[in-house]
């Protein structure tokens, strides 16, 4: 039997916490968490660095130690929030940055994270406001507003359809026994109908495509892609759309107008004949 190498110490030095740090007095715990959330949860300064603002709080509840100030440390969790959203985010609306630009886009994440911050565990969710979020403002998109909401309410369509909730399906049988005027049908929770003034789903296969286009150049030793832009003027007629999935899959499928009336008129819960015949007399 061999002689097992003896242990070997870590050569790191540890780091030294001062003294005791208790909380401020008269600081209820309430507080404390508020304080630390408004902290981690401001926009970044100058730099990606911390604001100046943060460094009360810093000095008031966080404790030193021989390597890192108290604004260091809350900055390493400032900066970790805001980057881990701001990427999640420019991740789920990749046509909504091809739209306006990386600087353009930088500000609205940042003003929309800000003013609708993360409300849900779940990173999906970051997008759920946007849509009226920019509705209210629209300085932000400026002079790109229309097609900026048009990409934005597919993009968030799409994440909608790729992970939303299946219902079960209709029993054929019990079906048929309804009478039509009494016979209400829903659709599953993961459709989205669309109204749309430009064909973003046909945008999207463009940005898609120039992704493509982009890794396979970075593969290959090419040279470095530009930043895909996205333009668009508006149709002349509207664009009727239902985002859907099959098969794990996400689809874009343009409807007719009945169609499209059809569908929202069932989703809003009228009765199929009554649903049929408002579909068809607005193509009367």
């Amino acid at each position: 039997m061999t002689r097992s190498p003896a242990s070997t110490k870590s050569t790191m030095k540890p780091s030294k916490p001062t003294d005791s740090f208790p909380m401020p007095r008269g600081t209820s715990l309430s507080e404390f968490q508020a304080a630390i959330a408004g902290a981690v949860m401001r926009p970044l300064g100058s730099g990606d660095l911390m604001r100046r603002e943060n460094r009360p709080t810093a000095d008031a509840f966080i404790k030193p130690n021989d390597r890192l100030t108290a604004s260091d440390r809350l900055q390493i969790y400032n900066q970790q929030y805001w980057w881990r959203l701001l990427g999640s985010f420019a991740e789920d609306f990749r046509g909504l940055r091809a739209v306006l630009g990386e600087r353009r886009f930088d500000r609205l994440a940042t003003a929309y994270l800000h003013d609708c911050g993360s409300m849900s565990w779940n990173l999906r969710d970051l997008g759920a406001r946007l849509c009226p979020y920019l509705e209210e403002h629209t300085a932000l998109t400026a002079p790109f507003t229309a097609l900026a909401l048009d990409m934005a309410r597919t993009e968030w369509a799409r994440i909608v359809a790729f992970d939303g909730e299946t219902r079960p399906l209709l029993d054929p049988r019990k079906f048929s026994r309804r009478p039509p005027a009494k016979m209400t049908l829903g659709l599953q929770p993961y459709i989205t109908l669309l109204e749309l003034h430009h064909p973003a789903d046909h945008l999207l296969k463009r940005l898609k495509r120039s992704e493509g286009a982009a890794a396979s150049n970075a593969v290959t030793g090419g040279l470095r892609p530009r930043k895909v832009r996205l333009t668009s003027k508006p149709l002349a007629a509207p664009l009727y759309l239902a985002v859907h999935r099959l098969d794990l899959l996400v689809y874009y499928k343009r409807l007719e107008p009945e169609a499209f009336h059809l569908l929202t008129a069932l989703s809003g819960g009228i009765p199929l004949q009554d649903a049929c015949g408002l579909a068809f007399a607005r193509s009367e």
